[in-house]
């Protein structure tokens, strides 16, 4: 059996970090949990007025490419997806940095039943990346007391709604036929990476889709073969489940 295994790191290379934003690391008054701020989303661009904040860990970046100019954060309650327009968000949000979020004059976007934080949309979309220039307005990024968020194990035929947005981790799971396909296609006209979907089922027949964007650094790689662990955050579109992998982490 192959062992594919990325060690993560961030939390000693956080320990030696200082960030001038954690100066106010107290937690605000005000604070809800993640679960909480999602069930204030009553339609498909949530603006909040109310005075209050998140407070979460990192669990998802663009370190790998897995995340495009967005995070993920979680708390005890589940996660959410934060939309930035900024590039490296390795960066500046290191995977289990402590991050407050002050979410008065922010939106909540309800795409296909998939919540996302950002900026108040001034087009078609749901919810607008929040600019880099007002990051430190809404985001407090504290790198002197990083915490490591355990996934929450689960079964493919046990996901439903509470995990949307949530890390977790599904054990014993196989591509099968689609081992040794790479993580994205070729779209055959334009030579470029695309978006892709592939299928993983676990030894009882359940499946469940993985989703891959093109900007993924193992875009190209080698599904593996076997039977091994995946580690990612459950994404929901108009009914249809998928995992997105964070922090390349494929145990096979």
């Amino acid at each position: 059996m192959r062992r594919i295994v990325v060690a993560i790191i961030s939390v000693i290379i956080l320990s030696a970090c200082h960030d001038s934003s954690a100066e106010r690391s107290e937690r605000p008054h005000g604070t809800i949990s993640i679960a909480h701020l999602k069930s204030l989303a009553t339609s498909e661009s949530y603006t909040i007025s109310d005075d209050i904040a998140i407070e979460g860990y990192v669990v998802a970046n663009d370190l790998f490419g897995e995340y495009h100019k967005s995070i993920v954060i979680c708390d005890h309650s589940g996660g959410i997806e934060i939309a930035i327009d900024l590039r490296q968000t390795a960066s500046k949000f290191p995977i289990s940095a402590r991050v407050v979020v002050y979410c008065s004059g922010l939106t909540i976007g309800d795409y296909g039943g998939q919540l996302t934080l950002g900026a108040i949309p001034e087009g078609k979309y749901t919810v607008d990346r929040i600019l880099e220039k007002d990051l430190e307005r809404y985001i407090l990024i504290d790198k002197t007391s990083p915490k490591a968020i355990e996934p929450t194990e689960v079964a493919i035929n046990d996901i439903n709604t509470a995990h949307i947005g949530n890390y977790i981790r599904l054990n014993n799971v196989t591509f099968a036929s689609q081992a040794d396909l790479t993580w994205c296609d070729i779209d055959s006209a334009t030579g470029e990476y695309v978006a892709t979907e592939r299928n993983i089922s676990d030894r009882a027949g359940n499946s469940f889709m993985v989703r891959t964007i093109p900007e993924c650094h193992y875009r190209n790689e080698k599904i593996p073969s076997g039977y091994g662990d995946l580690f990612g955050i459950v994404e929901y579109f108009n009914g249809s489940y998928s995992l997105r992998i964070v922090n390349h982490q494929i145990i096979f």
